[in-house]
């Protein structure tokens, strides 16, 4: 009695080299973006000076 045909698993696909570049930048801006947080966050808001005259008024 013959053997009934394999079915053969394709070979695995190699990540293209396009894909591994995008991976490789995007682990770059993470790390980048760690380093310059380390360094000290930025003060989020306005800084408004208080008038030098009394009178004059911030609206």
């Amino acid at each position: 009695m013959p053997l009934p045909p394999r079915a053969t698993t394709p070979a695995p696909r190699r990540m293209p080299l396009r894909h591994k570049l995008m991976l490789a930048l995007a682990c770059e801006i993470l790390l980048v973006g760690f380093r310059q947080a380390d360094r000290g966050p930025a003060r989020a808001g306005i800084l408004i000076e208080s008038p030098v005259l009394p009178h004059h008024a911030i609206a």
